[in-house]
């Protein structure tokens, strides 16, 4: 159907920035297959078949890490080394093998793993194990492009100005695109911490998702605008909109060269008051990515993905090598460590039936994992897990300073008998002849409502607060961001959460005890001043914002940002709070 006026189209903004340019969609020929069976004599044939793919995929993957370690993000050459992983698991290959042997053609049996996967994401709330599968699916797509080279699709060769368009992305389509050819790209489906909304980011690719492509494949025009910062998509835009945005798009351009050098610049106001930045983790492998980015540390390390991709428990001993590498390479930056948040929607319902499955198998299926038995509860219930990596992190608090962090606080209860453990941990090392920090602070996260609440009360009980955004929105709003028909109440900037953290940190300080603020808030432009205003030092986010945070805290002074703060304490409607401090921010 043509379409000569403008139109509007509104979706989730995955990675910020102005792309201008014609639209190609990426159409994927979907497979069928009848009841032929693949002749045993081919069987030997078809195997060779595969493993020669499997060869050329791996020498593709190779090829691109070694151009993305010499002159690329580093969260491509890392993602990337996921897929090798993949390529070399035997579990893996040995399946398809198996199938192949079953009379199975290769294209239908990669088709089939990438449908059986398509099924098991769908249904996974943790986006860690739902990347893990995305990444079984590129590469299984990726296999099959050699051995049906026709089907390939090759996103470093399109035209200038692209704005490509697709159901989903895979990370190996963002990887191989050209940001000097690719100037955006549209999907219906994705999020916020998927794979290749992580390269996406990292090469500046404007991206938003959750567009219905359906709608736009029916429609004719030859011109796309997509606003990757506010998640708007317009198809024939005017005159006056086209002029609009061209002038966003030189502005965002210049901003971007400017935050390339913030990386190494002190975190401090105009005025000089010193903020520390820090850093979220998830995998030791990225520790040089956090340093080249400039943190001050790593602020949260999200412990429990050593062992969610595994197929056991890890020891002591594996704990400790890996938490002592790691401070000794922060050198002398501290290194708090979230103990294992685990149980919920976190599940490895995968390991195998052996004596470490059996803590995870007796939680059994929850109806409201979010609620349920996770993170502090699920390591009380299962005591041997939490004093075995309180032991390991003991152990290496000789390398480095190491401080624990413990989620999910919901009664001061459970930071006692926390305190007691870890006690019990400290003399039973202290015997055994083991070097251990004298001073191991324990912090606890402000997560849910009960602990901001009760936030003088635990102040006498922790060294440190840290403010998990993320969940406490969730929470207090009763809005699952997941849930696409409540993402909309999701919101940071509401009356609310300012006035629970405000309550955290005048708690925290008449205490004398530090509070730092972890979660997508902490990186957001909009909410920086305000945390700022609300006596906020402390901030810990993904390495690749830590220079959009500092350049952001470079321009404010801190008694504009306590006045920023009194005038948005005013509202009662986040609506209204969010149009002040867009209006406020921007001058």
């Amino acid at each position: 159907m043509a379409v000569d006026e403008e139109v509007i189209l509104r979706g989730l903004p995955i990675s910020s920035g102005v792309g201008i340019g014609f639209p190609v969609f990426l159409a994927r020929a979907e497979s069928t297959f009848g009841e032929a069976e693949l002749p045993k004599k081919e069987i030997e044939n078809e195997i060779s078949r595969y493993r020669k793919a499997l060869d050329s995929s791996r020498k593709d993957v190779e090829n691109l890490k070694k151009i993305s370690q010499q002159d690329g993000p580093p969260e491509v050459a890392l993602i990337l080394g996921t897929h090798l992983e993949i390529m070399q698991d035997p579990l893996i290959t040995s399946e398809i093998e198996n199938r192949i042997r079953k009379n199975q053609p290769t294209k239908r049996v990669l088709y089939d793993l990438i449908e059986e996967c398509k099924q098991r994401f769908t249904t996974m709330r943790d986006h860690y194990f739902a990347e893990r599968v995305r990444d079984i699916v590129d590469v299984s797509k990726r296999i099959l492009g050699h051995l049906c080279p026709a089907d390939r699709l090759n996103l470093a060769e399109m035209p200038h100005n692209s704005i490509l368009i697709a159901q989903e992305l895979v990370p190996s389509e963002t990887v191989e695109a050209s940001a000097t050819l690719i100037s955006a790209f549209v999907t219906a489906a994705g999020g916020l911490t998927s794979h290749a909304a992580i390269v996406a980011r990292a090469k500046g690719i404007p991206y938003v998702a959750n567009i219905d492509i359906k709608r736009l494949d029916k429609l004719e025009f030859h011109t796309i605008i997509v606003d990757g910062s506010q998640g708007i998509v317009v198809l024939n835009p005017t005159r006056q909109t086209l002029k609009k945005y061209q002038e966003l798009k030189k502005n965002y351009s210049a901003e971007r060269k400017i935050l390339k050098t913030s990386a190494h610049l002190h975190g401090e106001t105009i005025d000089g008051y010193e903020v520390r930045i820090f850093a979220n983790l998830e995998n030791p492998k990225e520790i040089d990515a956090v340093l080249k980015n400039g943190a001050s540390g790593i602020g949260l390390f999200r412990s429990e993905y050593l062992f969610l991709s595994k197929r056991q428990f890890p020891t002591e001993e594996e704990q400790f090598e890996i938490y002592k590498k790691m401070v000794k390479s922060l050198r002398g930056g501290p290194l708090v460590i979230r103990v294992f948040d685990v149980g919920g929607d976190k599940r490895v319902d995968f390991l195998p039936e052996d004596k470490d499955a059996k803590y995870f198998r007796q939680i059994g299926v929850e109806l409201n994992p979010a609620l349920g038995c996770r993170a502090i509860r699920f390591l009380l219930r299962y005591p041997e897990l939490l004093y075995s990596q309180l032991r390991a992190i003991l152990r290496a608090t000789r390398y480095g300073p190491i401080q624990i962090l413990i989620p999910m606080i919901s009664d001061i209860s459970e930071l006692q008998l926390v305190r007691q453990m870890l006690d019990k941990a400290r003399r039973a090392l202290v015997q055994e002849g083991v070097k251990i920090a004298k001073d191991v602070p324990v912090g606890c996260m402000i997560e849910v409502p009960s602990s901001a609440i009760m936030c003088d009360s635990i102040a006498e009980e922790t060294d440190f607060f840290s403010i998990g955004t993320n969940d406490l929105i969730q929470y207090v709003l009763a809005a699952d961001r997941s849930n696409f028909n409540t993402s909309e109440l999701y919101s940071p900037i509401h009356p609310s959460i300012f006035r629970l953290i405000r309550m955290v940190v005048n708690a925290a300080n008449r205490s004398g005890k530090p509070v730092i603020v972890c979660g997508e808030s902490a990186a957001d432009p909009l909410m920086i001043p305000i945390l700022l205003g609300l006596g906020v030092r402390e901030f810990s986010v993904a390495f690749r914002h830590i220079p959009l945070v500092k350049h952001t805290i470079r321009k404010w002074r801190i008694l504009e940002a306590c006045r920023l703060t009194e005038g948005a304490m005013e509202f009662s409607s986040a609506l209204e709070l969010k149009k002040f401090l867009v209006a406020e921010t921007a001058r």
